[in-house]
């Protein structure tokens, strides 16, 4: 076994013995066959653990490890401590990966290179859609946290890359908190020499009732200021910190809408007060203060922003590329 041509395939498995098996399937039958498939177990207490055991049975490249369970961030972690390929991907257990995205993404993994990723999709039947994977972004790792950071391309999800292995080692998972792809999506970004995305659809992400953000909210939910917060001390020193910032305002502003939190809600002012943070780290730069409409109008009336001015602009927002991709034949 070559390890510097080895892909190592992590699932972390957590109850899904509903959806296990047609994952594992389009992992076991990739087109690039060099891979080890590292099943974690995180302490499933249905069939979940009898059908890796199986796979394991069947398949000399799969290997189980069992665990308490102790969430998908050690999972992960573990996963990556156990694996031994030059490079890693991500799968969760009940999402699918098209048949030659290992491939495909290996074949653009350069000797400057440490992170390809691809397009996902919520729709399965995209998986069989069959085209020549273009470059939709390539750049070093200033311009990979630009492009993430303004929605340009670059997604901070674990599971649509390839990785090199020294990146993921720099930058384990944020242990016991939920939204950890936030945290490590984004700062494995600093860590790289050149990253390269394509427009080839390769996952499939399925949304299903059980799934984090789909629940109810929880008193977890409030990792979210925890992740904020780290990513912050992150680059507190970076020049990019004001651009951090504007994007952190938008995603806790979009955490208020998502989960309906009205000034009735236990954590309503928690929320306000991290906006107003970030927002006022953001307006020290006057290039990101004259660069964010939103940011601008939040600034003239933070008190109705949450619940007037951020609702009717992302409105706006939908409505414009609605028409945009009807002018373009998209609809």
């Amino acid at each position: 076994m070559d390890v510097h041509k080895l892909i190592s395939v992590i699932v972390p498995v957590y109850n899904v013995e509903e959806y296990l098996e047609e994952c594992l399937e389009s992992i076991k039958h990739q087109t690039y066959t060099d891979i080890e498939v590292i099943l974690v177990n995180d302490g499933s207490t249905d069939n979940s653990k009898e059908i890796c055991e199986k796979y394991c049975r069947q398949d000399n490249r799969f290997k189980l490890i069992n665990q308490e369970n102790q969430g998908l961030s050690e999972a992960r972690n573990v996963g990556v401590r156990e694996s031994i390929g030059e490079y890693i991907y991500f799968v969760d257990s009940d999402d699918v990966i098209k048949v030659d995205i290992l491939e495909t993404l290996l074949s653009f993994m350069k000797d400057d290179v440490d992170i390809v990723g691809c397009n996902h999709s919520t729709n399965k039947e995209d998986l069989i859609l069959q085209t020549s994977p273009n470059i939709v972004f390539q750049g070093n790792s200033s311009e990979a946290i630009a492009s993430c950071l303004n929605y340009r391309g670059v997604t901070y999800f674990a599971w649509d890359k390839l990785y090199r292995r020294r990146i993921l080692e720099q930058v384990p998972f944020l242990k016991g908190l939920i939204y950890e792809d936030f945290y490590t999506g984004i700062v494995t970004l600093k860590y790289i020499r050149k990253m390269i995305v394509l427009d080839t659809i390769g996952y499939y992400y399925r949304i299903r009732s059980g799934s984090i953000m789909r629940k109810k909210y929880s008193e977890k939910n409030l990792d979210i200021f925890k992740i904020c917060d780290s990513l912050l001390e992150e680059f507190k020193n970076d020049i990019i910190v004001s651009e951090l910032s504007k994007y952190l305002f938008l995603v806790i502003s979009q955490h208020v809408l998502f989960y309906r939190i009205q000034p009735d809600h236990i954590y309503y002012n928690i929320y306000q007060d991290y906006i107003a943070k970030f927002a006022n780290i953001a307006k020290k730069s006057h290039e990101v203060l004259r660069s964010c409409r939103v940011l601008r109008w939040y600034l003239c009336s933070p008190k109705y922003f949450t619940r007037v001015t951020f609702p009717l602009y992302l409105r706006y927002n939908s409505v414009a590329k609605f028409v945009k991709d009807k002018v373009r034949g998209n609809v």
